[in-house]
């Protein structure tokens, strides 16, 4: 396939974790070359990209959060950055619909190519009470969440004299005991005993972190001899860790696991649960368990216009032993692969399959100890091998800039106490008030529901837009509320509302009506009712 001169070939990619991002800067080098002219535009929720092999010591302070962020502009200067969540993807026409979150804005960005590199999500609705109570591990605000939720902890320990009130406050639960898991656990540990030392009040015996894996052995990824050193080592250092340990259930002060046994702990960190994205489940295409079915170069299988990479893509070993495993290692490798596949493609040369093995595994153990499988060949533990570790993952930092102020971050934990401020970056108020004139619109037909409202004073006025006439279906008045149905349905508005008077309403945001919903059993049922009996109308 040749690209037209006039015009460029347009290549849009969703997703601007490392196999996103690899693409484009592999795109943009290409490009240089001027022929064939392409267009490249990423689409990513944030406008950082965040390193995620150093989320763990960012969570425990051993580096800065925002020292683990590359800035997704500075990075890829041409290429288009847009800053929005993907709703929606259509094969057929070649569009993907996209929100802008802080506008509210839907948009219909259209392709010549696509690339899919989505990653995974976190669902952890099989487990009861967990998505409520647990704390996710994934993202740089959750890094925040379990440091601040650490710190909490102990200040609320020392002050409480009674033993049977102060243990579950520390009590720390890790679930699952992969790479990530390993990593939180032993890093949060480090912080949570060197924290103490500030606290007369608190004994470091006290502290209690347990490791939960449902499996009969830890870091499954690597080989069976390095997993047990690794178990061993944190034993001795105080990590508990308990094999055949199936999480089941949790409430805000016990992790109930499969086996019958309970632990009273206020802090469950869970480091599984991960799934496929569900933006791409419902394109008829082929996959397996859930990720996008691709070819040996990455294209989607049945398609030419469609690639994926990463997590959400189901990637052909060149050996025929399975898939590529969900690593950065590899989604680095594909993306480098995709990005010169695809411009191949459109130069009319050949394609090339993916082929990579692997240079290893490595973890952090905390504590100036980790274990490596370097090559399938070469098994490093202890001091070694956290020397490597940390060395490997420096040269991966992208950017100049973030290589010297991880190692400053690094040298400095070696000299000085770790920080143990909290990082309060809640809002002052959880639920908002909102006031409309006379005559402005509260909501629109056709966007996107992102908030529940309860009008507090004034009147105002249902109407629905029909074929170009509008006509009205409801006035509303003050303890009448509006906006449940789009969000419990999960689809967009099909009414608008505006203010017949002056109005002040109550404004809960999608995030926390959720919340209420899963929490407040009695007002979901309220609310549902209300929904279920206005399906007969239209209401948004």
């Amino acid at each position: 396939m040749v690209t037209s001169h006039l015009a460029p070939h347009r290549v849009l990619i969703l997703g601007g974790g490392f196999g996103g991002v690899t693409v484009a800067q592999t795109l943009q080098k290409l490009a240089r070359k001027r022929t064939p002219r392409i267009h490249v535009t990423l689409v990513s929720q944030t406008n950082y990209l965040l390193f995620l092999p150093m989320l763990a010591e960012a969570a425990a302070g051993s580096v800065e959060l925002t020292h683990i962020l590359s800035p997704l502009r500075s990075m890829l200067r041409r290429t288009s950055i847009r800053v929005e969540t993907v709703q929606s993807i259509d094969l057929d026409s070649h569009t993907v619909e996209t929100r802008d979150a802080t506008t509210t804005e839907s948009h219909t960005l259209s392709f010549d190519t696509l690339v899919v590199a989505l990653g995974s999500s976190v669902n952890l609705a099989g487990l009861q009470g967990v998505a409520e109570h647990g704390l996710p591990f994934k993202t740089i605000g959750d890094a925040l969440n379990i440091r601040n939720r650490a710190v909490h902890m102990v200040e609320a320990a020392a002050a409480m004299s009674d033993p049977s009130m102060r243990a579950p406050l520390l009590t720390f639960v890790v679930c699952g005991a992969g790479f990530s898991g390993v990593e939180m656990a032993a890093e949060l540990y480090d912080y949570l005993i060197d924290s103490v030392q500030l606290y007369p009040s608190i004994d470091r015996s006290e502290i209690k972190m347990v490791l939960l894996q449902g499996g009969q052995r830890i870091l499954p990824e690597i080989g069976e001899k390095l997993a047990a050193f690794a178990h061993r080592k944190l034993s001795e250092r105080g990590v508990e860790v308990r094999l055949g340990a199936q999480l089941q259930s949790a409430t805000a002060t016990h992790v109930h696991l499969a086996n019958g046994q309970v632990i009273a702990s206020r802090s469950l960190i869970v480091a599984v649960g991960a799934s496929p994205n569900p933006v791409i489940q419902p394109l008829d295409v082929p996959k397996e368990r859930g990720r996008l079915l691709v070819d040996a170069t990455m294209r989607l299988q049945g398609r030419d216009d469609v690639w994926a990479v990463g997590d959400c893509a189901a990637v052909p070993l060149v050996d025929g032993s399975g898939f590529a495993p969900p690593s950065a290692q590899f989604a680095l490798r594909e993306a480098d692969t995709l990005a010169r596949n695809v411009y191949a493609r459109l130069k009319g040369d050949a394609l090339v399959p993916f082929r990579f093995r692997g240079m290893g595994q490595m973890v952090s153990l905390g504590h100036q100890s980790a274990v490596a499988e370097l090559g399938n060949k070469f098994r490093l533990a202890g001091l070694s091998a956290w020397i490597a570790w940390r060395s490997f993952y420096l040269m991966r930092l992208p950017g100049l800039d973030r290589k010297l102020r991880v190692w400053l971050d690094w040298n400095l934990d070696l000299l000085f106490r770790r920080d143990l401020a909290q990082l309060n970056v809640e809002r002052t108020d959880r639920i908002t008030s909102a006031f409309y004139d006379e005559g402005e619109m509260i909501i629109r037909q056709g966007d996107t529901a992102d908030a529940f409202y309860l009008i507090e004073r004034g009147e105002a006025q249902v109407v629905q837009n029909v074929n170009g006439d509008e006509r009205e279906i409801a006035r509303l008045g003050p303890g009448e509320s509006f906006g449940e149905m789009a969000l419990l349905r999960h689809q967009r508005r099909n009414a608008s509302v505006r203010a017949v008077t002056p109005v002040d309403v109550i404004v809960v945001t999608r995030g926390d009506f959720d919340q209420l919903m899963a929490t407040w059993r009695a007002l979901a049922a309220t609310v549902e009712g209300t929904a279920t009996s206005r399906d007969a109308r239209p209401r948004p």
